[in-house]
């Protein structure tokens, strides 16, 4: 039975209307040209363009070389291993951070990390070197 009461027809139910609005047709997309060697493609409206900033590995690299010294140095005294791998972080330390203070001065970014790791560096070495002349020192008097 129907809402109004009277009894179903036979005749399929009238079609309903779903969208009313007219479709909008698609953009039209521009065909991809493929790009030749040495031209530059001019970025579309959808594309986004990342800049990436260079940094200095090689300061950075050496900076956290001459933290690891450091700190396996200072904490050799409490912890006998570290002291045995902390002078490696210093030479590299050292090393780095010429490399990085050097390419610093070119391109105009971490130079003073650069500085930084080879200071530290250099400052692990002396931890070593220093106890080794006083000990050395004191043995020879024996």
């Amino acid at each position: 039975m129907q809402p109004d009461g009277s009894m179903p027809s036979n005749q399929p139910p009238t079609s309903v209307p779903i969208q009313v609005n007219p479709v909008q047709q698609p953009m039209q997309v521009q065909p991809v040209q493929p790009m030749l060697f040495g031209a530059t493609q001019q970025p579309m409206m959808a594309q986004q363009v990342m800049i990436q900033q260079n940094g200095n590995g090689m300061a950075v690299t050496g900076l956290v070389m001459g933290l690891l010294g450091i700190v396996c140095y200072l904490l050799g005294w409490l912890i006998c291993i570290t002291w045995a791998v902390g002078w490696l972080f210093g030479i590299l330390a050292i090393i780095f951070g010429h490399l990085g203070q050097a390419e610093g001065n070119r391109s105009g970014v971490g130079a003073g990390q650069g500085i930084a790791g080879f200071i530290l560096g250099y400052l692990t070495i002396l931890g070593y070197i220093i106890p080794m002349l006083l000990l050395g020192g004191s043995l020879a008097t024996l």
